[in-house]
């Protein structure tokens, strides 16, 4: 799969988590019931070997699990 396939579906699952406020986990646990809708930026994110890390110019906005499908701030 290419790194623009990635990253289109993180954007997509980071949208759906948004729009459907699902709860998402932040690395040491802590749940965080409701996300805003923030843009990611698509130059300023990044695909990595486990993540999609989704940016836009205020900096990290949310992880993405390449293998898991899963949402993590």
């Amino acid at each position: 799969m290419k790194d623009d396939d990635i990253l289109l579906k993180a954007m997509k699952a980071y949208y759906r988590v948004c729009t459907k406020h699902i709860t998402v986990y932040d690395s040491k646990g802590n749940a965080y019931p409701i996300l805003s809708w923030i843009a990611p930026s698509w130059s300023g994110s990044e695909v990595g070997r486990k993540y999609v890390y989704l940016r836009n110019c205020n900096g990290l906005i949310a992880r993405y699990n390449i293998k898991t499908g899963e949402i993590t701030v």
